[in-house]
Protein backbone atom coordinates (compact mmCIF):
# COMPACT_ATOMS: atom_id res chain seq x y z
CA UNK A 1 0.00 0.00 0.00
CA UNK A 2 1.09 3.56 -0.70
CA UNK A 3 2.46 5.66 2.17
CA UNK A 4 0.07 8.24 3.60
CA UNK A 5 1.20 11.83 3.17
CA UNK A 6 1.01 13.69 6.45
CA UNK A 7 1.70 17.18 7.67
CA UNK A 8 3.93 17.08 10.74
CA UNK A 9 1.69 19.44 12.70
CA UNK A 10 -1.40 17.31 12.11
CA UNK A 11 -1.95 14.32 14.42
CA UNK A 12 -5.08 12.96 12.73
CA UNK A 13 -3.26 10.47 10.52
CA UNK A 14 -1.33 9.13 13.51
CA UNK A 15 -4.59 8.03 15.12
CA UNK A 16 -6.54 7.09 11.99
CA UNK A 17 -4.03 5.10 9.94
CA UNK A 18 -1.83 2.12 10.68
CA UNK A 19 1.72 3.17 11.52
CA UNK A 20 3.09 0.90 8.80
CA UNK A 21 1.35 3.15 6.26
CA UNK A 22 2.85 6.36 7.66
CA UNK A 23 6.32 7.70 7.01
CA UNK A 24 8.86 6.87 9.72
CA UNK A 25 9.76 10.56 10.08
CA UNK A 26 6.12 11.45 10.74
CA UNK A 27 5.76 8.70 13.37
CA UNK A 28 8.98 9.82 15.09
CA UNK A 29 7.78 13.42 15.07
CA UNK A 30 4.45 12.46 16.64
CA UNK A 31 6.08 10.26 19.29
CA UNK A 32 8.55 13.03 20.13
CA UNK A 33 5.62 15.41 20.57
CA UNK A 34 3.84 12.96 22.90
CA UNK A 35 6.99 12.50 25.00
CA UNK A 36 7.42 16.27 25.36
CA UNK A 37 3.76 16.62 26.23
CA UNK A 38 4.11 13.94 28.90
CA UNK A 39 7.12 15.71 30.42
CA UNK A 40 5.22 19.01 30.56
CA UNK A 41 2.22 17.28 32.09
CA UNK A 42 4.34 15.62 34.77
CA UNK A 43 6.11 18.91 35.51
CA UNK A 44 2.77 20.71 35.84
CA UNK A 45 1.32 17.90 37.94
CA UNK A 46 4.29 18.02 40.33
CA UNK A 47 4.12 21.79 40.73
CA UNK A 48 0.35 21.59 41.12
CA UNK A 49 0.70 19.06 43.95
CA UNK A 50 3.27 21.29 45.68
CA UNK A 51 0.96 24.28 45.37
CA UNK A 52 -1.98 22.24 46.62
CA UNK A 53 0.10 20.99 49.56
CA UNK A 54 1.16 24.54 50.46
CA UNK A 55 -2.42 25.75 50.18
CA UNK A 56 -3.79 23.01 52.44
CA UNK A 57 -0.98 23.51 54.94
CA UNK A 58 -1.75 27.22 55.07
CA UNK A 59 -5.50 26.58 55.50
CA UNK A 60 -4.82 24.06 58.26
CA UNK A 61 -2.54 26.50 60.10
CA UNK A 62 -5.14 29.27 59.86
CA UNK A 63 -7.90 27.00 61.14
CA UNK A 64 -5.76 25.95 64.13
CA UNK A 65 -5.00 29.58 64.87
CA UNK A 66 -8.69 30.42 64.61
CA UNK A 67 -9.62 27.57 66.97
CA UNK A 68 -7.03 28.71 69.53
CA UNK A 69 -8.35 32.27 69.51
CA UNK A 70 -11.99 31.15 69.83
CA UNK A 71 -11.35 28.65 72.62
CA UNK A 72 -9.37 31.20 74.65
CA UNK A 73 -12.43 33.52 74.81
Amino acid sequence: MKKIRSKHNDLLNYFVHDRRDLSPAYVRSCEKFFKELGKKRNKFKASSNATRHNLFTEIEERSKKYERTNTAI
